[in-house]
């Protein structure tokens, strides 16, 4: 009941915005824990992956501009989004269980398919996930070894499908991947991930039906491109949290900073998406630490260095790169011994600043919780 009353509480306040955005709604669903063999059976039990509520709301615009982006990418809609993943509703089999997960974050929804009042497209965003209760704790809480830090990357990507009511109004079904991570902050950091399937009710604006001005031609050319980038963040040692946890009764954090230098050469087909390959290297400056901590015996090396394939999607000044790499050379005490790693890249581009560029570098094996994240700055040639 609770939820339902915030439910209808924030589409009352969107509709009071209305003035000011082209599109809003809100969105109710059930999102399904993927099952983590690992901490599930003491957190929820043995083969128990919870179904828990979940329920959102946007606030977006479409592009109506002149653009040709806009004109190639059927007026895609981006704006801003909340969502409220209801974990505590999860009863655990040990202590607490986890909290709610409070999301906030941009979104870029496209159609592929328009048909009169029907529209099939995909949703994607990116933005922070808060958790302000029941993280992990050695004392009070220690089953819950998804989620030990307050402020997380929150990421999202589905398929939604949406139908005409009226002129206004539109209703749709959404399935979705959720994924919810401090990229290695702090530890323990498992990360939440869930399968969400939602329905949505949505508001239109008069505006949207304004009349599409004449697309303009920006001179766009195909091209090989050349990209030259930093990026650098702070991580924890998971080998010294893992020590204490053994050796003292609790686990506990070190923090230090980790680098990457990447060069990559794409060739731009069309405005909006560019393919082509990249090398990537990887500094772990802490990787004596983890040789400190872990046992091993082995005498990691901080240098490790692979080559990629990378997809850069393209938005304006807004891109997003997905890159799938082979370590060449790999022995930094992260790793262990996974031959692939996975990057996404999100970029916002400043041409008339030397082509030059700023964004946020993701990295991760086996397609899990990100092993870093950070900051990066680069320039395109």
């Amino acid at each position: 009941m609770k939820r339902l009353t915030l439910l209808f509480l924030i589409f009352s306040v969107l509709t009071g915005i209305d003035a000011l955005a082209q599109n809003v709604s809100v969105k109710f669903g059930a999102t399904k824990l993927l099952y983590d063999k690992k901490y599930f059976p003491t957190l929820y039990g043995e083969g128990v992956a919870p179904v828990i509520p979940s329920i959102g709301a946007k606030v977006g615009w479409r592009d109506m501009s002149s653009s040709p982006y806009a004109a190639i990418c059927k007026r895609p809609e981006f704006g801003l989004a909340i969502q409220v993943d209801g974990l505590a509703d999860a009863p655990a089999l040990n202590g607490p269980g986890m909290g709610n997960i409070y999301s906030i974050y941009g979104y870029f929804d496209r159609n592929f398919l328009e048909y009169k009042g029907f529209s099939l497209g995909y949703s994607a965003g990116y933005g922070l996930g808060l958790s302000f209760s029941k993280l992990y704790d050695p004392v009070t809480n220690p089953w819950n070894r998804l989620l030990s830090f307050p402020v997380n990357s929150h990421i999202t990507f589905g398929i939604q499908a949406k139908i005409a009511l009226s002129r206004r109004y539109d209703a749709g079904i959404g399935f979705y991947f959720n994924h919810n991570s401090n990229g290695a902050v702090k530890f323990p950091n498992r990360g939440y991930n869930g399968f969400e399937l939602s329905l949505s009710l949505g508001m239109k604006s008069i505006r949207d039906e304004a009349p599409i001005p004449e697309t303009t031609d920006d001179g766009f050319r195909r091209k090989f491109q050349f990209d030259i980038q930093f990026s650098g963040g702070m991580m924890s040692n998971e080998a010294y949290f893992d020590y204490c946890l053994e050796n003292k009764g609790g686990g506990d954090n070190m923090y230090y900073f980790k680098y990457a230098f990447t060069a990559d050469c794409i060739y731009r087909y069309c405005r909006t998406h560019a393919t082509g390959i990249g090398v990537d290297v990887f500094v772990t400056p802490f990787c004596k630490h983890i040789a400190e901590y872990d046992g091993r015996g082995i005498d990691y090396k901080p240098v490790s260095f692979g080559i990629s394939i990378k997809h850069q999607m393209r938005y304006r000044n807004l891109s997003l790169t997905a890159g799938l790499g082979r370590y060449l050379y790999d022995n930094d005490g992260i790793a262990r011994n996974k031959k692939l790693y996975q990057m996404v890249i999100i970029k916002y581009h400043f041409p008339t600043l030397y082509n030059t560029y700023a964004g946020i570098v993701l990295k991760a094996h086996k397609f899990m919780a990100a092993e870093s994240i950070q900051i990066c700055i680069g320039k395109s040639f």
